[in-house]
């Protein structure tokens, strides 16, 4: 039988439809590998956001041109949001690739599979790229207990710095019945916790007019078998009081927030197009706060914006010193080729962004590290999700806060739902001992 890899790069978006696409190619008859060597075809799921992630996929393009000259027969094929960018012209740089495909497009690969028997090259993208779903039920995920649902697609923000709104399209949701059905046929497979996915997951329901997320959630906290219910992105504008409060009711679901803040900086908010100030976001933080108070936060900042001055980034800096997030994720900023912010000017020198960097990194070292210590002798509920690669006897998870966790077990707890004394503070994560299983 013939054997796929798929290389994913990029969010959980496009894990989700790697995920899809397995699904696909299994009921075609293909067989996963894990081997780059074994395949009869290689797909590589791209991510447009920064440029670090579109040079890996040309540097693994680069390492295949070896493999397909030793082997002719293999199949090499690329989708995802930096093909729908850059169409034709990938297999122009690297005329090994066989097919190319845009944002939703790996829907077609049945066809796109009978037409590379004739040896053709394959461009197929959508000007503007609508989400064709496959049958859920066919979809090859990579946890037996946790799973990711898309519920809305695309993006309606247009922020100046991103590329997402015109690779992935406008904002589509997915009917609030078909996702129940969904999540009511994963939780019959042992699914216990689900993530709901969106490039904005907050605007759920706005193109639908009677629904919202929190509407969605409170349905898919009915079903019995179902243990945690997660969801991101959040953006900052969308976040209803509704929202809210039905978190705060709502047990199962999981009290992370991931907001992107962006800058504290607010003329550097403006001219991201971010929609709101930053005494708006932190008035947000606090609210959530106020009526969720065990609620964490992930947020993602970027660093060395087109024009911004080191008043600019003392305030992105006071941000961080005073809302405490658990995660930041950042990154220096990185043109992107279609949007506004491309052609701004940018005087700032590299070396001066990677200070900033560096200097932001340090500081939430230290508050990630304050904020673990006070986990120490507290019990927390965790799935064991895998096995730790370094150390065979231990098992990992993550709390209803997301900290990831690392404690002494074997094989037979993964995807059990486990009460965790934590024992020990690291710097990036929390080391603990399984008191009980949770059995309800």
């Amino acid at each position: 039988m013939p054997k796929y890899h798929i290389i994913t790069y990029g969010c959980q978006m496009n894990k989700s439809d790697s995920e899809k696409v397995a699904g696909i190619l299994e009921k075609l008859g293909f067989l996963p590998t894990e081997m780059e060597e074994e395949a009869d075809l290689i797909l590589l799921n791209t991510c447009s956001v920064r440029e670090r992630a579109e040079e890996k996929v040309f540097g693994k393009l680069g390492e295949l041109k070896k493999l397909k000259k030793r082997n002719p027969e293999l199949k090499i094929g690329v989708f995802g949001c930096m093909a729908q960018r850059m169409k034709d012209e990938l297999l122009g740089k690297f005329p090994h690739v066989d097919f190319v495909l845009g944002s939703y497009k790996f829907v077609s690969l049945p066809e796109i599979l009978e037409e590379l028997k004739d040896n053709k090259k394959v461009v197929l993208f959508d000007d503007e790229p609508y989400p064709e779903d496959v049958d859920w039920k066919i979809i090859k995920r990579d946890s037996k207990f946790q799973a990711w649902i898309p519920i809305i697609y695309g993006c309606n923000n247009f922020c100046t710095y991103c590329i997402v709104p015109y690779l992935r399209g406008r904002e589509r949701s997915r009917k609030l019945e078909d996702i129940v059905e969904e999540a009511k046929y994963l939780a019959g497979q042992g699914v216990l916790e689900i993530t709901l996915l969106g490039q904005n997951v907050d605007s759920y329901g706005k193109d639908l007019g009677d629904v919202d997320l929190a509407d969605l959630l409170e349905e898919i906290h009915k079903i019995p078998n179902i243990k945690r219910i997660r969801f991101l992105t959040s953006h900052p504008r969308d976040v209803t009081d509704k929202l809210i409060k039905r978190v705060a009711k709502l047990p199962k679901v999981c009290p992370h927030w991931h907001l992107p803040l962006q800058a504290g900086s607010d003329r550097i908010l403006k001219r991201m197009g971010r929609g709101y100030t930053y005494q708006e976001y932190k008035d947000l933080i606090y609210r959530i706060r106020s009526e969720i108070k065990d609620a964490s936060f992930s947020t993602d900042i970027i660093v060395g914006f087109p024009g911004e001055t080191e008043e600019d980034f003392q305030a992105t800096r006071r941000a961080l010193e005073e809302l405490r997030f658990d995660t930041v994720n950042l990154a220096i900023y990185s043109p992107r080729p279609g949007t506004l912010a491309a052609n701004f000017e940018d005087p700032i020198p590299f070396e001066t962004k990677k200070e900033w960097f560096e200097e932001l990194e340090n500081l939430q070292r230290k508050i990630i590290y304050e904020k673990n210590l006070r986990m120490i002798g507290k019990e927390e509920e965790v799935i064991a999700e895998e096995i730790n690669p370094k150390n065979p006897e231990e098992l990992s998870g993550r709390t209803k806060n997301f900290r990831l966790v690392f404690f002494p077990g074997d094989k037979s707890l993964l995807g059990k739902l486990l009460v965790v004394k934590i024992k020990e503070s690291r710097l990036w994560s929390l080391r603990g001992e399984v008191v009980r299983e949770v059995n309800d």
